[in-house]
């Protein structure tokens, strides 16, 4: 029962991601051109906007939907499988949560920002600005657990209502992302282009750090917040799939079968997109 009742949280957890990473696939689509633009570019915001057209979003809507629904439900369960190791300190496990989920979608978040850039794409650069970009997951997943434990504890009751679920994810996750962002800013320096790359005191300027952070920050805790409420239903759906396939066994093959087909699916179009790419 125990165990059952772990993977019905992991279920929960990725499915709060997957409707996070709808909302914020739809949100960055728009900001996420942009605040690349601010972030690398270091140009001003009316001119980051002025050059945004409404096929660059819908080019890009294509790439944000999805690299989200590998990203946000692999975070998310990540997280809860790490919170099931007993006695495993919340900075430790924080830590293993941001270097794991760096290091198995980096090229997944490389592949994003060039694309949002209109950059070419290749093998060599998937794995570009690895250290101040685990750096950034590494302190995000330290303050996701920290600050959602402190939420919590304030009032335990309000925790399990929606309402409370809401403002919980979304007080966490904006501080997770403030007071993560330097190392954002670290991983935008870093992929400057080589023949316009400016010093590190040129390159940074608080007001484009305090616009781009604000930005990110407000879409992914407002995207996660909404993930928080589809949580419960999902865990009572699963709970309901569960014992069916109690009293009818042969639903796992089937189950088994439908999920190595989707597996495959998605592995062969990203594989596409980001390996055989000009």
């Amino acid at each position: 029962m125990v165990a059952e009742d772990f993977v019905g949280k992991v279920v929960g957890a990725a499915s709060q991601g997957a409707v996070g990473a709808l909302v914020a696939a739809s949100l960055s689509a728009v900001t996420e051109p942009v605040v690349n633009n601010i972030l690398v570019n270091r140009v001003s915001l009316s001119q980051a906007v002025s050059e945004l057209d409404t096929d660059k979003i819908m080019s890009f809507l294509k790439t944000t939907l999805s690299t989200n629904f590998i990203k946000f439900p692999f975070f998310e369960a990540t997280n809860v499988i790490m919170s099931g190791v007993q006695g495993m300190d919340p900075t430790i496990r924080g830590s293993l949560t941001g270097a794991v989920f760096c290091t198995t979608t980096l090229p997944i978040t490389n592949y994003r920002f060039r694309k949002s850039m209109n950059l070419p794409v290749t093998a060599s650069n998937l794995y570009q600005a690895y250290l101040p970009t685990v750096l950034r997951d590494i302190i995000y997943g330290i303050v996701r657990n920290k600050v959602m434990a402190f939420m919590v504890g304030l009032n335990p009751q309000a925790a399990g209502t929606n309402a409370g679920r809401f403002v919980n994810m979304f007080a966490t996750v904006m501080a997770a992302c403030i007071i993560s962002a330097p190392g954002n800013e670290l991983r935008g320096y870093t992929l400057q282009p080589a023949n316009r790359a400016l010093p590190f005191f040129e390159f940074f300027k608080p007001e484009k750090f305090i616009r781009s952070t604000s930005i990110g920050a407000l879409i992914m805790s407002v995207s996660l917040g909404v993930g928080t409420l589809a949580t419960p239903q999902v865990q009572k759906l699963w709970a309901a799939v569960r014992e069916y396939l109690k009293k009818y066994p042969a639903g796992y093959l089937v189950i088994a079968l439908l999920a190595l087909k989707l597996l495959r699916g998605a592995v062969g179009g990203a594989t596409k997109k980001m390996i055989a790419i000009d």
